[in-house]
């Protein structure tokens, strides 16, 4: 996104009215969010992860 951001964008200015880098400035923070926080646990596959665990606690495996 930075890329996108100083190849095409910067010129225009700011605002998305003018083709600024306003929108790939909130994608690029949003996926920033996401990468440092993660998903969250409401997220599919931490539910998933809830449910294979849950699901494999009463199997045992031989060593």
């Amino acid at each position: 996104m930075l890329v996108v951001i100083f190849a095409v964008h910067i010129g225009n200015g700011l605002f998305m009215s003018n083709n600024g880098y306003e929108y790939a400035l909130s994608l690029l923070a949003a996926t920033l969010a996401l990468a440092i926080q993660g998903a969250g646990r409401l997220s599919p596959d931490g539910l998933l992860m809830v449910h294979f665990a849950a699901a494999g606690a009463g199997q045992r495996t031989a060593a």
